[in-house]
């Protein structure tokens, strides 16, 4: 038997949170407000998910006069169909995987990494997605549920890495492109391969960018408005400019790939995600091809500033330390938690103030909101010593950036996972 105080005291401590002066708080007492509500929001839905799924096994929509959980929960909860239906999914999802069940209790996974879950074991069965669950825990744990995705994809990918060229070869099969006057306008129906629709992504992501930090368009509007420019620029002179870079499709992939390790990471593809080595091959064929130092130090500094740096010749970052910088921080944004894909280049010493360099490791990648917080004095900056740069507030207050770290374990994990997988065909060989 539960005990009903349990739910009459939520129901008080919501009431009360309610009814207090909230309006009257200070930021950091409404930041802590956030941050409690949140937790507890996870922990709700977790308990509700693992409920509902309960109470229709147990049949109790059916005791309550309703022929399915969804018609109870549309009566009774005032839930749609989807609104249900992806919670008991869940639910079950807790069931089958303990650890995932237990990480959402405790307030370190909320219900839409569960959600993750749930498609990785649709996808992949409950015997691969069990043997990465502790990998996956820990993306999820320091990650939004849209690089858990990437990440469960890549967990897949490890273990069957022929479905990534299959995905490509189906796709080109599957090109369509179609441009129909419909009513006030025109209909742009079709599908995209992967290498074609990467680069229009990449094209319209340059275009379509915020202008500055006041750019109050919505991101549909500014892809429009990137479409349009990109066309004009097409018909008039060729493809825009951007402070002297021109929007390039990037693929990144470890020396050791190309060497033919197998354990090795995949390519990647910006825009897309992980490719498999075909398609690799196929873009290869007529791209420019830049060597870029991304690991191992010497006294603190990156060996490849040797290459890179023009000390105080030079004030802006050149096009080749551009280039490295977005390699190092994945496209986007330094400041942990911004996924920003626009970077203005940051002198972590003051160009002016601090008589700054402009040396790789003494610069940073930022968004325009980002930078303008740093020169307003609400976010400072500095070197790691290493290539990466650590945040904090007006007050010292570290900018907390467990996604680098824990990014660094999973890719250690998934190349001893692709080193088991390779043995069996490196043995046959």
């Amino acid at each position: 038997m539960l005990d009903p105080t349990l739910t009459d005291d939520l129901r008080r401590a919501v009431r009360a949170l309610l009814d207090a002066p909230l309006d009257l708080a200070t930021n950091a007492e409404k930041a802590e407000v956030l941050r409690a509500v949140q937790d507890a929001q996870d922990r709700l839905d977790g308990i509700k998910a693992m409920t509902l799924e309960a109470f229709a096994q147990c049949g109790g929509p059916e005791d309550d006069g309703a022929p399915t959980l969804k018609a109870w929960a549309r009566r009774t909860l005032r839930l749609s169909a989807t609104e249900a239906g992806k919670p008991t999914t869940a639910g079950r999802t807790l069931r089958r995987l303990p650890a995932v069940r237990e990480a959402l209790a405790e307030g370190r996974v909320r219900l839409p990494h569960v959600h993750e879950f749930s498609s990785g074991l649709v996808k992949a069965g409950e015997e691969i997605i069990s043997l990465g669950t502790d990998y996956l825990l820990s993306v999820a744990e320091s990650h939004e549920p849209a690089a858990l995705r990437e990440e469960v994809r890549a967990w897949i990918d490890a273990i069957h890495p022929d479905s990534l060229d299959e995905a490509y070869i189906r796709g080109m099969d599957k090109r369509d492109l179609q441009v129909s006057r419909v009513g006030d306008g025109y209909a742009v129906n079709g599908f995209l391969d992967i290498p074609t629709g990467a680069k229009l992504k990449t094209v319209l992501d340059s275009l379509g960018s915020t202008s500055d930090r006041d750019d109050r368009r919505s991101p549909a509007e500014r892809r429009l408005a990137g479409l349009d420019a990109l066309l004009a620029a097409v018909l008039e002179h060729g493809l825009p400019t951007r402070k002297g870079i021109r929007p390039q499709l990037h693929v990144t992939v470890d020396l050791d790939r190309l060497r033919g390790d197998a354990a090795a990471e995949p390519a990647r593809l910006q825009g897309w995600g992980v490719i498999g080595d075909r398609l690799l091959g196929s873009l290869l064929c007529d791209a420019d091809v830049t060597g870029i130092l991304t690991d191992g130090f010497t006294s603190g500094s990156l060996p490849q500033a040797s290459v890179l740096n023009v000390g105080r010749s030079e004030r802006l970052a050149t096009p080749a330390q551009r280039s490295a910088i977005m390699v190092r921080q994945g496209g986007r944004c330094g400041n942990p938690g911004c996924d920003h894909t626009t970077l203005e280049i940051h002198h972590l010493d003051w160009w002016v103030r601090d008589l700054g360099l402009t040396d790789l490791d003494r610069l940073v990648g930022l968004c325009a909101r980002c930078h303008h917080l740093v020169h307003a004095g609400r976010l400072h900056t500095r070197s790691a010593g290493d290539g990466t740069t650590f945040f904090s507030l007006a007050g010292g207050t570290p900018v907390p950036d467990r996604r680098r770290t824990t990014r660094h374990l999973a890719r250690e994990r998934l190349r001893l996972l692709r080193a088991l997988v390779a043995e069996p065909h490196d043995a046959a060989a």
